[in-house]
């Protein structure tokens, strides 16, 4: 295990400890150093030198070890929705939510979807699947109907649990949208053609026709399932996958990368800040986590203001780790006191706020304009953000467009954090001898024009 202390402000954000959890000390076929294991099988664990042993704990197994010590202390607060959970308390829920999604079929290794903001229901869904041996997945709240479904069946889920909207997105809406059979079947009996694997959706607010409420699943379980599920905690190992987490992907399409419970136990374990969405890695795992492992009560409440979580940890003054080896994306430096500075990325990333933009996906999608002849993404700086998104669009011949008629393109297709900020009408592209586009010239040509 290598422990580095990280000091630079702007280094910390959900993507640098989302894709830390990704690599986080799992490997195969690399025969170093095994824990002891059963003789058939063949992972193993490559890690440095540390004084602190790794944990070898499920998560469901975490939260067990904790309502075991201290069953009346506070765990999950909700202050807008007036939730106070105990230990005690919260795990009966976790229980009950998930020996009824064994009741409704689901069964160790499917995968289920939470998509919405953060609410008590998110981490109440973390835990139960968790312990049913059911992988969750991490759906952005800010996905719009191509992203949500192209994610579905990415991972082939069974199953979607969100409420019916939040702000301006209506969640139930959408999935009607892709399955319009939810109407015409009974609850938890989809069949749709073009989500082939969606059995169940689960509102966490009102009622909705086809859908199931959470209610229905906390009652689902009967002492049979409860028994299944009692069972089926010494037959999960925690090196079982337990959550697929989405970043935009380099070729177009977003790409999963898939977590153990051994990772996300050990990230939350020697980790703890929370003020980010649950359906990032750092707030599912470095939030939701840090409750079990450390023995902690969560408090969810609504920032006034938005917040860099690196600027946050630094007026705290808490503590940053990595916990893997290098990254072959990223360009570091390791100075002389141990400190590691992320310096850049080789490949083509935006971070904006935190969140991941790979420009390859936005210009797929800018090329389905039928006045886009050729588009190039890159990120601009931004006092607030970090990054913004700057596309540098060539119009096909006798084609005029405008900033505002290519957002509203946008608008309702891609997540709003991917909508350029910026469109700039170009002529030509920096070129390299070879013909290939410079886009670090264009992107400070770009800078340079608006004045950044």
């Amino acid at each position: 295990l290598i422990t580095l202390s990280l000091s630079n402000s702007k280094i910390c954000s959900p993507l640098f400890c989302c894709q830390l959890s990704f690599q986080f000390i799992f490997a195969r076929s690399l025969h170093v150093d095994s824990p002891p294991h059963k003789p058939s099988l063949t992972t193993s664990y490559v890690h440095g030198t540390s004084t602190f042993p790794l944990i070898p704990l499920t998560v469901g197994q975490s939260l067990d070890n904790t309502v075991k010590r201290w069953p009346d202390r506070e765990a999950v607060v909700f202050l807008q929705d007036g939730i106070w959970k105990t230990f005690a308390q919260f795990q009966q829920d976790v229980d009950k939510v998930a020996a009824g999604l064994l009741a409704l079929g689901l069964k160790r290794g499917d995968r289920l979807g939470v998509w919405g903001p953060n609410i008590y229901e998110w981490i109440l869904f973390q835990f139960a699947s968790a312990k049913a041996g059911i992988i969750l997945v991490s759906l952005n709240p800010a996905y719009q109907v191509k992203e949500v479904e192209f994610t579905l069946n990415k991972v082939q889920c069974k199953a979607v649990v969100c409420p019916t909207h939040f702000k301006t997105q209506k969640f139930c809406e959408m999935l009607r949208e892709i399955c319009p059979e939810i109407d015409l079947t009974p609850a938890g009996t989809v069949k749709s053609s073009r989500v082939p694997d969606l059995r169940m959706v689960i509102v966490t607010d009102s009622r909705q026709p086809g859908m199931l409420h959470v209610e229905d699943v906390m009652q689902a379980g009967e002492s049979r399932h409860h028994k299944e599920l009692m069972d089926l905690q010494s037959k999960l190992s925690f090196d079982d996958p337990i959550n697929i987490q989405f970043t935009s992907g380099t070729t177009g399409s977003p790409k999963g990368a898939t977590l153990s419970h051994h990772n996300i136990v050990n990230n939350a374990y020697f980790m703890v800040c929370v003020p980010v969405s649950m359906y990032h890695c750092f707030g599912s795992v470095l939030g939701g986590m840090s409750m079990a492992m450390h023995f902690i009560k969560l408090v969810f409440s609504t920032l006034n203001k938005t917040l860099f979580c690196s600027g946050l940890m630094l007026h705290l003054g808490i503590a940053i780790f990595l916990y893997n080896f290098p990254l072959h994306s990223d360009t570091a430096s390791l100075k002389s006191l141990g400190y590691c500075r992320i310096e850049g990325r080789i490949k083509d990333m935006i971070i904006r706020g935190g969140e991941n933009i790979y420009p390859a996906e936005i210009e797929q999608f800018l090329y389905t304009h039928p006045k886009v002849q050729e588009v190039e993404v890159v990120g601009v700086k931004d006092e607030r953000l970090g990054e913004q998104v700057c596309a540098c669009i060539r119009l096909k011949d006798g084609h005029i467009s405008s900033t505002e008629e290519i957002r509203a393109f946008c608008k309702g297709q891609i997540s709003h954090f991917k909508i350029p900020h910026y469109v700039i009408f170009v002529d030509s592209y920096p070129l390299t001898v070879s013909g290939k586009i410079k886009k670090n010239i264009l992107k400070q040509d770009m800078e340079k024009k608006l004045g950044l």
